[in-house]
């Protein structure tokens, strides 16, 4: 019998996911705050497109953890700094050999829920280049069609990932598993570094990046990264870093980055482990980052 799949968060990426799996005929469970039930009890408003016409889709819900929740397959689609918080309340629940995919930004959250695992059971960790965004509590939109990088972090089931691309790809999320996950989501944290500070610095969209205002600054922060990819033996994407930027500003230049978003809203942005955490590698490289750094000190004063 299929098992369950769980999700933990009700974000944007988290309504994405439960709400194409569901889709497929699977029983999908989401792990939400008390407060967030009611309203998901009445299931999932999927938009596939911002013009298009919105789909209901019914999942469970459970706010709060007992003993007769066993999960053997989990979702983490929380932001990254809540990442250990929010799958703390339901450690106890976790079956002995579960399986869990992180879809978090950034690198930092991924080794902080390894440590709270045991050997048994296996951590996987994704690139998503989804694009969605809630338009309220339970409400998501599919704005942009992207696609799930997926390899296994640690633990036991080496058959994991190829289990998990199966179930996104017949969802419809393109899914696609790699050997070595942590240099693809350095790349991705690399993309992130230099976009996410500067759009919620400037208060702009991403394309506003290729303009000459802010070609210096791109620029600084590429080449710092770089730095740190030779020292990390990490190989640059194809085509190169520089360029991989640029094709991420211009394919996404209608975008509010999420941390600009997060801003907006007074919320805590995922900075610790995107630009912290790259500036914490640096530190123990004795690398210098002072465009990087000054992102970073920018940012934490907005917050």
């Amino acid at each position: 019998m299929e098992q369950m799949i769980y999700v933990l968060g009700a974000g944007s990426l988290g309504l994405l996911y439960a709400s194409r799996l569901a889709r497929t005929g699977k029983t999908v469970t989401l792990l939400v705050k008390p407060s967030q039930s009611n309203a998901l009890g009445l299931g999932i408003t999927l938009r596939e497109g911002e013009a298009a016409l919105a789909k209901r889709v019914f999942v469970r819900v459970k706010s709060e953890a007992n003993a007769e929740i066993q999960i053997s397959q989990l979702i983490i689609a929380t932001k990254a700094g809540q990442a250990t918080a929010a799958l703390n309340k339901w450690k106890a629940c976790l079956a002995d050999d579960a399986e869990i995919l992180m879809l978090q930004n950034g690198l930092g959250s991924q080794a902080e829920v390894a440590a709270m695992l045991t050997p048994q059971q296996t951590l996987l960790a994704a690139s998503v280049t989804e694009g969605a965004y809630l338009e309220e509590v339970g409400a998501v939109v599919h704005a942009g069609k992207g696609k799930t990088l997926l390899g296994r972090w640690s633990g036991a089931n080496k058959t994991a990932v190829a289990h998990w691309v199966s179930r996104l790809t017949i969802a419809g999320l393109a899914a696609e598993s790699v050997d070595a996950i942590r240099p693809v989501l350095w790349h991705k944290l690399a993309i992130n570094s230099v976009i996410n500070p500067l759009t919620a610095i400037h208060n702009v969209e991403n394309g506003a990046l290729a303009s000459r205002d802010y070609k210096p600054q791109v620029d600084d922060l590429c080449l710092e990264l770089l730095q740190v990819f030779k020292r990390l033996g990490i190989a640059e994407p194809e085509g190169g870093l520089a360029s991989r930027i640029e094709q991420v500003i211009i394919s996404t230049a209608a975008n509010r980055s999420s941390m600009l978003q997060d801003l907006d809203k007074g919320k805590k942005t995922e900075i610790d482990y995107i630009t912290g955490t790259l500036l914490k590698v640096a530190t123990s490289l004795k690398l210098a980052l002072p465009t990087h750094q000054a992102m970073y000190n920018a940012v934490k004063a907005a917050e």
